[in-house]
C-alpha cells in the first residue's frame, strides 16, 4: 500500500510540474475582480496578438443589461503577467446602431474612454476597467499590449455588439 501512494504522489507532482509550464489566458472568473459588472459576452475574450501571432493579453468585454453598459479590460497573459509594460484598453460607443453601408469600421464615437490615457503609464497585470453606454449602439474595443523590448501586439475590433 505505502509503495502506490508513493506512486501516487509522485505521478501528481509530475503532473503538476507539468501543468506548471502550461500558459493559460487569466480566467474571469469574476469580472468585479477587474472592477466590471455585467457578464462575459459570448465570444469574448479577444486575444491580443503582435504580427507573428504571439499572445500577450486577452482583451475581456462584459454586458451589463440591467445598466445598459458595456465595460472591458485587457488582462495580460504569460511570460508578460505581472511585468510592468504598456498596456491600454479603450472602448469606443458609436453613434450607429448597426454597419453603414455595410462597412463595420465606420464607428462616429460618442464615448471613448481610454486606460491609461496617457502612454507612459506601465501595468503589471491588466489596463482598465473602462465603460461606456452600450444601449441602441454599436461598440468598438482596441487593446494593445507591448513586451519590455517594445514589440506591440494589438486586438482591434469591427464595429460590433449593435
Amino acid at each position: 500500500m505505502r509503495g502506490t501512494a508513493r506512486r501516487l504522489a509522485v505521478g501528481a507532482a509530475m503532473v503538476l510540474s507539468v501543468a506548471g509550464g502550461i500558459t493559460l489566458p487569466a480566467a474571469p472568473a469574476s469580472a468585479a475582480g477587474w472592477g466590471c459588472s455585467g457578464t462575459e459576452v459570448s465570444d469574448s475574450p479577444y486575444a491580443v496578438t503582435t504580427g507573428d501571432g504571439d499572445v500577450y493579453s486577452y482583451v475581456h468585454l462584459y454586458w451589463n443589461g440591467s445598466t445598459g453598459r458595456n465595460c472591458a479590460v485587457n488582462v495580460k497573459a504569460g511570460r508578460l503577467s505581472g511585468t510592468p509594460t504598456l498596456t491600454q484598453i479603450a472602448l469606443l460607443a458609436c453613434r450607429q446602431d448597426g454597419p453603414v453601408g455595410g462597412s463595420a469600421s465606420q464607428c462616429t464615437a460618442i464615448e471613448y474612454p481610454m486606460d491609461p490615457s496617457r502612454s507612459d503609464i506601465y501595468y503589471s497585470s491588466y489596463a482598465g476597467p473602462v465603460s461606456v453606454n452600450g444601449s441602441g449602439h454599436c461598440i468598438m474595443v482596441t487593446g494593445i499590449t507591448y513586451d519590455t523590448d517594445g514589440t506591440r501586439a494589438e486586438y482591434r475590433s469591427p464595429m460590433f455588439h449593435c
